[in-house]
């Protein structure tokens, strides 16, 4: 047993050795994204290895006129580059109001508002059940006050589906009785909070933006250009083996743990017990309304409930000691959920592995009970209620106007 465990921790660095390898100059493998996922048995530092291969893949430079593609002549993106995955479809781009064509995937790349602060959407929340309604859909305040930011993107196998079955339109969706992805569709989740003069910016992935602004009580009010870090990013992909897909999370290092300059993104260490990892709604109440008390610039204070399993923050060393010179050294694999039993036609979850998962800027105040794949199965396509196949993609669909 011993032998068996140093010869896969050997194998592991030697994978770990040659990726990292690979990626740190132009060329190479590390560019592209993984076609062939661990087997259902791999084990976490396993699973761990193949997210961190779709993380460096994703981040790599992007051609440009080619989006969604590596180029592989040019070494790791970052800020002034941009990454492949910035360059996917987002949702504002495949759901155009009156339901309109979304058009060929190498349209112009438009720069984003960045206008939603809540992971789920009303009518995401909506659709869910229990207490995932209310706190998947809060805000997030980071320690300076600041909301956090979300996005919501695919890749060009999701889009060229959408496009193909005209689900960019919320009347064919609803009338939709089988939607299935095919085999490589990713979506990407990413979170972002506004960097300020008290943040390192090489500790982040950056992006110069415009963001909507907000009252006290979360009523937008105009926008501003800000510089945004990267804080948290879902990657989402259904592997080949995997109809339930496989699900990896990774955030920013300095998110709970305090950063050099002493301070956390999000945590305090003076916090009362009683505020920490707290939705700041009131239960029931759509859309978010602050608790008495709070406003939209009180902080929310978190802490990481579940801590990060040994053999994942084993992978995160070597690659963070491997990366040391670019953004990636600041960023860690919080996990990646699996069905560990994809193939069983009785058990249509396939035994998500690890049972729960969570990112702390997105599943911030549901962590004890966060399971990707869980929720994601309740995700239907409108009214009918038929699944979507464990994508919330299609609650951003609008309908045509009436007399079109």
């Amino acid at each position: 047993m011993k032998r068996t465990a140093i010869a896969a921790a050997a194998a592991l660095a030697l994978g770990l050795g040659a990726l990292t390898a690979q990626a740190q100059q132009a060329g190479g493998n590390a560019c592209q994204f993984p076609t062939t996922p661990p087997p259902p048995s791999g084990d976490a530092g396993t699973f761990a290895t193949y997210a961190w291969q779709m993380f460096i893949a994703l981040n790599w430079t992007p051609q440009v006129g080619d989006r969604g593609v590596p180029d592989c002549t040019k070494p790791l993106g970052g800020s002034t580059s941009g990454t492949v995955w910035q360059t996917y479809k987002t949702v504002d781009e495949i759901f155009l109001p009156n339901a309109q064509n979304p058009g060929p995937w190498n349209s112009s790349l438009t720069p984003t508002l960045f206008k939603q602060t809540a992971k789920a959407s009303t009518a995401v929340m909506k659709s869910t059940m229990g207490t995932v309604m209310q706190p998947v859909g809060g805000w997030l305040i980071d320690q300076a006050g600041n909301p956090t930011y979300y996005e919501i993107a695919a890749n060009r196998v999701s889009y060229d589906y959408i496009v193909a079955n005209g689900f960019y339109n919320a009347n064919t969706v609803n009338a939709a009785r089988n939607i299935a992805f095919p085999e490589g569709a990713t979506e990407i989740k990413a979170s972002w909070r506004i960097l300020t003069a008290q943040d390192d910016m090489s500790r982040y992935l950056t992006l110069a933006a415009t963001v909507e602004t907000f009252d006290a009580n979360g009523k937008p009010n105009g926008t501003k250009a800000a510089t945004l870090g990267l804080v948290g990013l879902h990657i989402i992909v259904k592997a080949k083996g995997y109809p339930q897909w496989i699900w990896s999370t990774f955030e920013q290092v300095d998110n709970v743990t305090p950063a050099p300059n002493g301070k956390a993104s999000y945590s305090d260490p003076n916090a009362k017990p009683s505020d920490v990892n707290q939705s700041p709604c009131q239960v029931g109440v759509l859309p978010c309304t602050p608790k008495p008390g709070k406003t939209f610039q009180t902080p929310d204070p978190l802490t990481r409930v579940t801590a990060i399993p040994s053999a994942v923050a084993a992978v995160n060393q070597q690659i963070q000691a491997q990366y040391g010179s670019t953004f990636v050294k600041y960023y860690e694999l919080v996990g990646t959920q699996h069905p560990a039993d994809p193939g069983d036609p009785g058990n249509p979850l396939g035994t998500p592995t690890p049972n729960l998962l969570a990112n702390v800027t997105m599943e911030s105040y549901l962590q004890p009970t966060s399971s990707c794949m869980a929720c994601h199965s309740t995700a239907v396509s409108g009214p009918s209620r038929y699944k979507s196949d464990f994508s919330f993609l299609f609650i951003h669909a609008q309908a045509p106007k009436s007399g079109h």
